[in-house]
C-alpha cells in the first residue's frame, strides 16, 4: 500500500508541474521541461525501486530490472502526442494470490477494470456530453440504452495488453503482484467509435452524419 501511494504521488506531482509549466511555455521550452522531468522520473524511479525492493519486491527473471520497469511507467504517464495530449491510459494495481499465477491474474483484471473506468470516464464521458447538448436528436433513449450497455462492457473490448511492470514478492506463504498497465488513448478511441457506430447504426433510428457527430470528441 506504501508503495502505491508514493508511486501516485509522484506521479501526480510530476504531472502537475509539466501541466502549470507547459501552459505558458513554447514548444522548445516544453520539450526541455519534459526533459527534465523525465530525469527526474529515472532518479524517482531508482529510489522507489529501492523501496519496494526492501519491501521484498522482485522483478520476474527474464524481465527487465525493477528501476527500469518503474521508468517505462513513469515515462508512459508523461508521453504526449503531437497536439501535447496524454498519450497512454496509466494504471496500477496490487493484488495477492495463493500462486504467482492467481495474483497475477487478480491484478491484471484490476488493471483492466480500471482502464475500463478511465475510458468511460474520459472518452465515453465525451459522447455522453455531446448527446446531452444534442437537442434534435429523435431517438435519446434507445442512444443512452446503447452507450450505457457499452460502458458497463469496455474491459470486454480492449483486447490483451502487455504489464509494463510485473514485480512480485512473497510473504507469509501468499504471493503478492504489483503492476502497472498502459493503452494508447488513440486505439482506446478508435475501438469506442467503432463499436458504438455499428450498436447505434443497429439499435437506433439517427442517420448517419448524427451518428458522426456524436462520436465527434475532438
Amino acid at each position: 500500500m506504501k508503495s502505491k501511494l508514493f508511486y501516485a504521488i509522484a506521479l501526480m506531482c510530476s504531472l502537475l508541474l509539466f501541466n502549470l509549466s507547459a501552459q505558458s511555455q513554447t514548444k522548445k521550452e516544453k520539450k526541455a521541461t519534459l526533459k527534465q522531468l523525465k530525469t527526474k522520473a529515472v532518479k524517482d524511479a531508482k529510489k522507489q525501486a529501492k523501496s519496494l525492493s526492501k519491501q521484498g519486491y522482485t522483478e520476474i527473471p527474464g524481465d527487465l530490472p525493477m528501476a527500469m520497469q518503474l521508468e517505462n511507467s513513469y515515462y508512459a504517464k508523461l508521453a504526449q502526442d503531437d497536439m501535447g495530449n496524454p498519450k497512454f491510459f496509466v494504471v496500477f494495481q496490487e493484488s495477492k494470490g495463493e500462486s504467482f499465477a492467481a495474483a497475477k491474474q487478480s491484478a491484471y483484471q484490476l488493471c483492466l477494470n480500471e482502464l475500463a473506468t478511465q475510458i468511460g470516464s474520459e472518452i465515453i464521458g465525451r459522447i455522453k456530453t455531446n448527446l446531452s447538448n444534442s437537442e434534435s436528436l429523435n431517438d435519446s433513449g434507445s442512444v443512452n440504452e446503447v452507450i450505457g450497455s457499452y460502458q458497463n462492457n469496455v474491459s470486454a473490448r480492449l483486447g490483451r495488453t502487455t504489464p509494463i511492470m510485473l514485480l512480485k514478492k512473497v510473504d507469509g506463504g501468499m504471493t503478492f503482484i504489483s503492476m502497472s498497465v498502459k493503452y494508447p488513448i488513440s486505439e482506446a478511441e478508435r475501438i469506442v467509435k467503432d463499436d458504438l457506430r455499428k450498436e447505434l447504426a443497429k439499435k437506433s433510428d439517427l442517420q448517419q452524419d448524427e451518428i458522426d457527430g456524436l462520436l465527434d470528441i475532438r
